[in-house]
């Protein structure tokens, strides 16, 4: 062999050796020389952009939901008497005074001698006083035993009520085209527009203000209304989108059909919101933003762009989203109306004329 050629081959072995050496250093087992090859040889993944927010869930007209009822037995010495609780009124040396009465509507308890007492709100111990300075004004040292037959009839009552539904201890119910639901004991109550979370402190708060402090409601989505959306202006398919699960804003323009690339003005797509809103709102969503994923900083690489302004947003029932004309096209439009079905069209003649750019910009004047 001669010296040339086994200069060459030693020269190639030692770039070999060196291009080896700048990638991986020496390691010390034939798995960290595999791990170390991967981390320095082969690029970092990339995190995808233009992320979708999640959000929580907003109920709306149309969805079915499912109010589960929850009844905490609980000790409770302190009870205080509620309306239609029925009451015992014991004599233990005069039974023919006893008896067994109901709490009225007004809060009292009718009684004989002593006729109405105000019972509402009060435990039993402080209606057994009152009783016995009632009763001590006709009976010389009234001896009085107080007790319930029954207490809480409303929990009872609406045990019967849900143990007849044919799903047990919950209901189904319908949010109505006005945002609201019915349940037992609360006749509408506003669910549209609220969160599953805000349904539920609101519905517990309202059974709370009736004297049901032992009930205790559980809120779930049973069926969820299709979303409506409505996409036009320069994209491929305009129309009405109607999906059975929440649409972003990107998704509707892509389920349109997409925007059209040499005419569609990305930067100002517009969303008209005026669902749950008592007047219409709308905002403008550069979407240029949320499709040019890379971005590069100086001598730096190109990496992700991560930024707050490139998430998706999500979209509302009735939501409307408008993809605007771009400047550049609607001068071509109009040199396209003026030139070729104008000009050329007028006495069936054709004519020539030279225009530039700068020319169509002096008719329309500046773009706004």
């Amino acid at each position: 062999m001669s010296g040339s050629r086994k200069f060459g081959i030693w020269m190639i072995t030692a770039i070999v050796s060196l291009a080896a050496a700048g990638c991986e250093p020496a390691p010390e087992s034939k798995r960290e020389i595999a791990a170390e090859r991967f981390r320095q040889c082969w690029p970092k993944a990339e995190v995808p952009v233009a992320h979708i927010i999640r959000r929580d869930y907003r109920i709306r007209e149309g969805d079915s939901l499912e109010v589960i009822y929850h009844v905490r037995h609980q000790r409770n010495p302190s009870y205080r008497i509620k309306i239609q609780d029925i009451i015992v009124v014991r004599f233990p040396y005069k039974p023919k005074l006893n008896q067994v009465e109901q709490v009225q509507s007004d809060g009292t308890l009718h009684l004989d001698l002593i006729k109405a007492v105000k019972v509402f709100d009060k435990t039993i111990s402080e209606v057994q006083k009152i009783l016995l300075t009632e009763y001590g004004k006709y009976i010389k040292e009234p001896k009085i035993t107080v007790s319930f037959k029954q207490s809480n009839v409303k929990i009872a009552e609406l045990k019967e009520a849900i143990k007849t539904a044919p799903r047990g201890q919950s209901r189904l119910v319908p949010v109505t085209p006005d945002g609201t639901i019915s349940v037992p004991f609360i006749v509408s109550i506003r669910a549209a527009g609220k969160t599953i979370e805000e349904l539920h402190k609101d519905l517990n708060a309202a059974y709370v203000s009736l004297g049901l402090d032992e009930l205790e409601v559980t809120v779930n989505v049973q069926t969820v209304a299709p979303t409506s959306v409505y996409v036009f202006g320069e994209v491929k398919s305009p129309g009405m989108l109607r999906a059975n699960k929440e649409v972003s804003l990107l998704q509707a323009i892509a389920q349109s059909g997409s925007y059209i690339p040499a005419r569609a003005e990305l930067s100002q797509v517009l969303v008209i919101r005026r669902r749950h809103l008592p007047a219409p709102s709308a905002a403008i969503i550069n979407v240029f933003q949320l499709l040019e994923n890379r971005k590069r900083g100086g001598s730096e690489p190109v990496r992700s762009d991560m930024a707050k302004h490139r998430y998706d947003i999500w979209l509302e029932d009735g939501d409307i989203v408008y993809v605007p004309t771009s400047g550049i096209a609607k001068r071509a439009d109009y040199i396209e109306y003026v030139w070729a079905r104008g000009i050329r069209a007028v006495g069936g003649f054709t004519s020539t004329a030279n225009y530039n750019a700068s020319d169509a910009v002096d008719w329309l004047g500046p773009n706004p």
